[in-house]
């Protein structure tokens, strides 16, 4: 209750007049024992040789305290503020007396300046801590100067003095462009396309993107305007629908990055993609019928192209075919030739020395190869033997080959059962009339034995 009175005439300063309002305050400066070792609370000062701050130093000689220390009595102290009444008084207690210690000016404030700096560092060194992620780059500055580019990890700048920006170089970003263009050949296209970007991992290109180009991005998309106009004004308008999209779209990259280049503003043109080209719609189907028929041409110069591979190897393989036969053609005449030169060759000596038994020789293998290869069958009836034994097992393959080759050498009678000469009834006449076509075997043996002989 000692602290009513203070109070309330503090709350009625208005009304008081100076002098009553100096005295008012000597008044309470006596009462508040700041300096009280015990804090009694009967408002006497009385130091003897005790002096004793707020944070309980008994020394002013002795160091600064730890910062534990300092911050356990510093939120002791604050407890104490807190339920104190005037805010500065004694602690909580009965009848004015507490366990409460007063304030000691000089080394109160002392202690509270080493808190409050401690506070301040503490936190100014806390609040220029920053992470760099991996695809980010942090650019620095000093009063608004390029200083450097730091990469990934932790890293520190003092505050108020260095400032940092943080860009992303690995997103890739797109933009759109479109439009209504002319084409070399005078007429009008919409194109469209999307170019893909991202700001360069480089450190230079980090720092042209902040401070080369005011607005980069917007460079950017005057840029890739300006190189679709001039790539499609120098093609025409079937290059541009049809024929050459790829070839346009990497002309348009090239173009777009030789002017970022010039500007150096730090943006890296990853691709360009054509979304669309296609002519005005007043004129859409006119040029429909166009690209298809386009289509046909190509699709039937393709087929022609097809069967000319088809058929041009196949007309080769034939041309070496007939080569090669007649090459082997030639070959085998030639050899034939030669092999009966070489027969008559050896043959005319035995006929200079016995002219008749080399004819009779001839002759008889000359028959014995035609006849072989005839299907008919010539008896001599002259022998008398009415039991004839006629080869059927032979014959019949004979008369096959005959029938399936009718140009051959054996082709003068196609049946099989057709016999020359003399009937299964041995008669004069029927004889008679045989014998000049056909040959009785038996008789020209023994003529040519009896030649040999001679």
């Amino acid at each position: 209750m000692k602290y009513m009175k203070p109070l309330k005439e503090i709350k009625l300063l208005k009304e008081i007049k100076p002098m009553k309002y100096i005295k008012q305050i000597k008044y309470m400066r006596h009462l508040m024992a700041w300096n009280e070792p015990g804090g009694s609370g009967t408002g006497k000062g009385n130091n003897n040789g005790n002096n004793q701050n707020p944070w309980g130093r008994g020394n002013r000689e002795q160091g600064p305290p730890d910062l534990d220390q300092i911050i356990k009595k510093f939120i002791t102290r604050l407890k104490q503020l807190t339920r104190s009444p005037s805010g500065f008084g004694k602690g909580s207690g009965s009848g004015g007396s507490g366990s409460g210690r007063g304030f000691n000016g000089k080394e109160d404030f002392k202690s509270w300046g080493i808190i409050i700096g401690s506070v301040v560092i503490v936190l100014y060194l806390v609040s220029g801590i920053y992470i760099v992620d991996p695809p980010e780059r942090a650019v620095i500055t000093r009063f608004g100067k390029y200083v450097r580019t730091e990469g990934p990890g932790p890293h520190w700048v003092p505050q108020f003095v260095e400032a940092k920006e943080i860009v992303n170089v690995e997103q890739v970003s797109t933009s759109d462009h479109s439009g209504l263009m002319l084409t070399r050949d005078r007429n009008i296209a919409s194109v469209g396309v999307a170019v893909q970007y991202r700001i360069g991992s480089g450190i230079d290109d980090v720092r042209s993107y902040l401070f080369n180009v005011v607005n980069p991005i917007h460079s950017l998309k005057m840029s890739a305007e300006s190189a679709l106009r001039q790539v499609i004004g120098q093609s025409t308008m079937d290059e541009v629908l049809t024929l050459k999209r790829a070839e346009i779209a990497i002309a348009i990259k090239q173009q777009l990055i030789e002017t970022l280049k010039g500007y150096q503003t730090g943006i890296e043109v990853i691709d360009v993609a054509m979304q669309f080209a296609k002519a005005p719609d007043e004129v859409r189907a006119a040029f429909d019928d166009v690209i298809k028929a386009a289509a046909d041409e190509e699709r039937l110069v393709n087929q022609a192209h097809a069967y000319e591979n088809e058929i041009l190897p196949r007309a080769r393989g034939t041309v070496e075919r007939l080569k090669n036969e007649a090459l082997g053609y030639k070959q085998e005449t030639v050899l034939l030739a030669e092999g009966y030169v070489q027969r008559f060759n050896s043959i005319l000596p035995q006929y200079q020395k016995a002219p008749k038994v080399t004819q009779t020789r001839l002759y008889l293998e000359t028959m014995e190869q035609i006849l072989s290869q005839v299907s008919k069958v010539v008896v001599d009836s002259s022998l008398g033997n009415n039991l004839i034994y006629l080869p059927l097992d032979k014959m019949i393959p004979q008369v096959d080959k005959d029938t399936s080759n009718p140009n051959s050498d054996s082709g003068l009678g196609s049946s099989m059962g057709s016999i020359s000469g003399s009937s299964l009834n041995s008669s004069p006449s029927s004889s008679s009339t045989s014998s000049s076509s056909s040959y009785n075997p038996a008789t020209t043996g023994s003529m040519y034995q009896k030649e040999k002989n001679s």
